[in-house]
C-alpha cells in the first residue's frame, strides 16, 4: 500500500514524500539516505501521513501537499494531534514522532507495547493467567490474551506501562520489585480490522504465591488459569487447551507468538532452576 508522508526537519521545515514502507523510509531519512533535502536537516520526525489506494493517487496527493502554503500544511499536522497518541519508531528503533493510534495501526507504523505473563503454581502444577477479552471489544472480542497487554503512552517507560495496564485491565497493584524484565521481541502481523501491527514488545513476568483478587475493568470478561504444559502444546500446534474442566480452542487464543513464548519459557526455566537450587541449598 502506498503512503504519502510529511516530515518535520530539524530546522522546522516540512518535507513531503511517498513510500510503500513508512518505517523503513523513516530510517533512511534519519541515516541521511532518504532525500537530499533531509540529509542536512536531520533528525526528522513524522508529523503527517495518509494511506492511498495506488501509486498514482499517492503521487497526485504528494504533489498537492507540496504546493500547499505552510499554514495549510500546519492544519494537516494539527489534525494528527487528535485522539489517543502513540510514539512511533523507524526501522532502527529511533524515535520518529507521535501519531494517532488509529493511524499507527492503519499505516503499519512501528510502536511499543508491553506484555505481562502472570505465573502461579496450583496443585503443584506451574501455570499462568489469561484474560478473556470482553465481548464488545472492537478487536479479538471474547478471545483469550495474556494477563495484561497494552500500548505504551508517550513518555512512559515499559515498566511503568505494564504496571499501569495491570491496574487498569485486571485490578492488580503490582510493585516494580514483583515484575521481572524478560526481554524484547518484534512482532509483525496483519490485524482483523485491515491494519497492520509492527511492534517492539517489552515482555515482563510476575510470580503469584497466593490466589489473586482480580478486579477486571470493562475490557476484560474474566480471568482463567491455564497450565503451562497445555499452553506449550497449543504453541506447538495442538488444537485446544484443557484446563479446569473446560476447553479453550486454539483459534480462541490471540496470544500465540512463538518467539515470545520461547523468550518467556527460557527465562522461567532459569528462574525455576535458581529457586530450586536456593531451596535445595
Amino acid at each position: 500500500m502506498p503512503y504519502i508522508y510529511m516530515l518535520r526537519c530539524a530546522d522546522d521545515t516540512y518535507y513531503t514524500g511517498w513510500t510503500t514502507d513508512l518505517t523503513a523510509r523513516l530510517a533512511a531519512h534519519n541515516r541521511g539516505s532518504g532525500a537530499k533535502y533531509t540529509h542536512a536537516r536531520r533528525p526528522v520526525q513524522l508529523v503527517y501521513c495518509e494511506a492511498l489506494s495506488d501509486k498514482s493517487e499517492a503521487l497526485k496527493r504528494e504533489a498537492a501537499i507540496k504546493k500547499m502554503p505552510r499554514a495549510k500544511k500546519q492544519m494537516l499536522v494539527n489534525q494528527m494531534k487528535e485522539g489517543e497518541q502513540l510514539e512511533i519508531y523507524d526501522a532502527n528503533e529511533k524515535f520518529a514522532g507521535i501519531m494517532p493510534r488509529a493511524l499507527v495501526h492503519r499505516c503499519g507504523l512501528r510502536h511499543h507495547v508491553a506484555h505481562l505473563w502472570l505465573v502461579q503454581k496450583q496443585n503443584g502444577m506451574l501455570g499462568h493467567w489469561l484474560q478473556q477479552r470482553a465481548d464488545d471489544r472492537p478487536l479479538y472480542p471474547g478471545l483469550y490474551d495474556l494477563a495484561a497487554t497494552g500500548h505504551l503512552d508517550p513518555g512512559e517507560t515499559p515498566l511503568e506501562g505494564v504496571l499501569r495496564e495491570v491496574r487498569e485491565e485486571i485490578g492488580l497493584h503490582l510493585t516494580e520489585m514483583q515484575v521481572i524484565d524478560v526481554g524484547t521481541v518484534e512482532q509483525k502481523y496483519s490485524r482483523p480490522d485491515g491494519g497492520f501491527d509492527d511492534e517492539q514488545v517489552y515482555v515482563f513476568m510476575a510470580y503469584l504465591d497466593e490466589n489473586p483478587h482480580f478486579m477486571p475493568g470493562n475490557e476484560v470478561k474474566r480471568m482463567i488459569w491455564v497450565p503451562l504444559l497445555g499452553h506449550q502444546k497449543v504453541e506447538e500446534g495442538a488444537e485446544y487447551l484443557q484446563t479446569s474442566g473446560e476447553c479453550i480452542m486454539r483459534e480462541e487464543m490471540c496470544c500465540l507468538h512463538d518467539d515470545e513464548w520461547k523468550l518467556f519459557i527460557d527465562c522461567l526455566a532459569r528462574i525455576e532452576d535458581a529457586r530450586a537450587a536456593f531451596i535445595g541449598g
